[in-house]
């Protein structure tokens, strides 16, 4: 899979962000995009946020990447997980989905997701966003470490 330079992608992000506060005073995250996009849904006679059009771009541009490299590929792969749940497929879609909502529902009660309290919040020196990515990183490690005692360390 190709990844572009570190000292390209990081000052990239970087200018995003202060793009962002200077022009429109906002910080960079991507579940304010779902919160737009779910409320533009309910109420489409409305133009489309900034938002909404960024995580469209970040969907687009990352499947043009994939059309473009010959890497797309699409569903719920996880070996390991298939393998501790007797390679049931069905399982592995409803532990993602499961997955995917236990981390939509975190974000929302910590008033954003990683990017934004990692990439944005940090860099305005929130110290909110300072405890919230301590206690992403602390769940993300015991997971991690769970998962490995559960499944014999695979």
């Amino acid at each position: 899979m190709a990844h572009g330079p570190w000292w390209v992608v990081g000052p990239s992000i970087g200018l995003l962000v202060v793009g962002l506060l200077w022009t429109l005073n906002k910080p960079l995250g991507a579940l304010g995009g779902w919160v737009d996009v779910a409320a533009w849904l309910r109420a489409p006679r409305t133009a489309p946020s900034w938002r909404v059009m960024f995580l469209g771009g970040v969907v687009l541009g990352g499947l043009v990447h994939a059309l473009a490299t010959g890497h797309l590929v699409m569903g719920f792969a996880n070996a390991p997980l298939a393998a501790h749940l007797g390679g049931s497929a069905v399982g592995v879609a409803v532990a993602s989905v499961a997955a995917g909502g236990a981390i939509g529902f975190g974000a929302r009660i910590a008033g954003g997701c990683t990017s934004g309290h990692a990439i944005s919040g940090t860099a305005l020196g929130s110290p909110a966003s300072f405890v919230a990515c301590g206690t992403f990183m602390t769940v993300a490690v015991g997971t991690a470490h769970a998962i490995a005692w559960l499944t014999g360390g695979v």
